[in-house]
C-alpha cells in the first residue's frame, strides 16, 4: 500500500469555489451511528477577503475530499453545511474555520403530512421521506422492511418520522455525507473489503475499550421476531479503538477487518474521527470498533 505525498480538496459547489493542494487546510470530522448531525471544524488559511465572504454564510455547503496521491487521489469523506463561521489572525496567518454538519437543513427543515394506503411497504414510505428531504437513500446489508398494513399515515417532522419506521422494521438511521443511511440495529451498512494491519495503515496496537456499546440495540417487534426464531445471534461487544493512517472511506456501520498481534477478526465501526493538517501535522483515522462475531470472511 502506497500512502504518501497527501492530496486534498475543498468544494463549495453552490458557489463553484475549490481549492485543491495550494492553501493550508486543516480538518476535524466525527461521525457516528447517532441520530444527532455529524460534525466538523474545518480551517483555511490566508484566504482572500472576497473568499471570506462568500464562504462565511450560514447554510453554505462544503465538500472535504483527502486521501493520497497515489492510492485513489483525493476522495469525499465529508459533506455538511456552515452552522458557525469566525475569522483570527494566528501568528502572521489569518484563520477562517468553519464549524460543518452533515445533514443539517434536511433534518432541520423538513416538516411534512403523509399518507399512505393499506399495503404500503415500509420502503416506499421510507423512500419519500428521503425524498422530501432531499436526501438520496441508501440501506445496509439485510435491510428490510413489512407493510403497513392498516396503512399509514403522518403528520410532523422527517426525524419523528424515521423514528417510527425504522423503529418497527428493526433498524437505526443516520445521515452520512448528505445520504440517508439505515442499516439494521446490530447490523452493518458494507463490507468493503478494508483490512488494517501493521503493513496496511494500522498505527500502534488496538485499545481495549472498557464501554464497548454506547447503547443497547433497539428492543423492537421485529428484532424480537428474528431472536425467537434464531435468525439473529447475540453478539459479543467487546470494544477496540484503533489509530491508522487516514482512511477517508470508512463510514459507521462499515464492517472492518482489523489483524494485530492482540486482536485479529471483523468489527463494525461504531464511530470515526478523521484528523489532517496538509502542511505535515496529523493524516490519520481514529475508530471505535464493536467486535462482531456473527461476521466470517466468507462473508466479503
Amino acid at each position: 500500500m502506497t500512502l504518501w505525498h497527501r492530496q486534498y480538496k475543498v468544494i463549495f459547489p453552490e458557489i463553484n469555489l475549490e481549492y485543491a493542494n495550494t492553501i493550508r487546510v486543516q480538518f476535524a470530522v466525527e461521525k457516528d451511528l447517532t441520530k444527532e448531525t455529524n460534525k466538523s471544524a474545518l480551517s483555511l488559511y490566508n484566504l482572500s477577503e472576497d473568499s471570506r465572504n462568500r464562504i462565511e454564510v450560514a447554510d453554505r455547503k462544503v465538500e472535504i475530499w483527502a486521501g493520497y496521491k497515489d492510492n485513489t487521489g483525493p476522495v469525499r469523506l465529508f459533506v455538511g453545511t456552515v452552522t458557525q463561521s469566525e475569522t483570527k489572525e494566528n501568528d502572521k496567518d489569518v484563520e477562517t474555520k468553519l464549524t460543518l454538519a452533515d445533514g443539517n437543513v434536511a433534518i432541520r427543515d423538513t416538516a411534512f403530512s403523509l399518507s399512505f394506503a393499506p399495503g404500503t411497504s415500509g420502503n416506499r414510505v421510507l423512500q419519500t421521506i428521503a425524498n422530501a428531504m432531499g436526501l438520496p437513500l441508501v440501506l445496509g446489508e439485510g435491510v428490510q422492511f413489512g407493510t403497513f398494513v392498516n396503512g399509514y399515515s403522518f403528520v410532523g417532522t422527517a426525524r419523528e418520522a424515521l423514528d417510527g419506521v425504522c423503529y418497527h422494521s428493526g433498524c437505526s438511521w443516520s445521515v452520512q455525507n448528505d445520504a440517508l443511511q439505515v442499516i439494521m440495529n446490530g447490523g452493518v451498512f458494507a463490507n468493503r473489503g478494508l483490512v488494517f494491519s501493521a503493513g496496511s495503515g494500522l498505527i500502534g496496537s488496538p485499545e481495549r475499550i472498557i464501554r464497548a456499546n454506547p447503547k443497547t440495540d433497539k428492543d423492537t417487534p421485529k428484532r424480537r421476531r428474528r431472536q425467537k426464531a434464531r435468525k439473529e445471534k447475540p453478539e459479543k461487544q467487546s470494544g477496540w479503538k484503533i489509530k491508522t493512517l487516514l482512511a477517508p472511506t470508512v463510514t459507521p456501520g462499515d464492517a472492518v477487518k482489523v489483524e494485530s498481534r492482540i486482536i485479529t477478526g471483523w468489527f463494525r465501526v461504531e464511530s470515526v474521527k478523521h484528523q489532517g493538517d496538509s502542511y505535515g501535522g496529523d493524516w490519520i483515522s481514529e475508530m471505535n470498533l464493536i467486535e462482531r462475531l456473527t461476521y466470517t470472511d466468507e462473508q466479503q
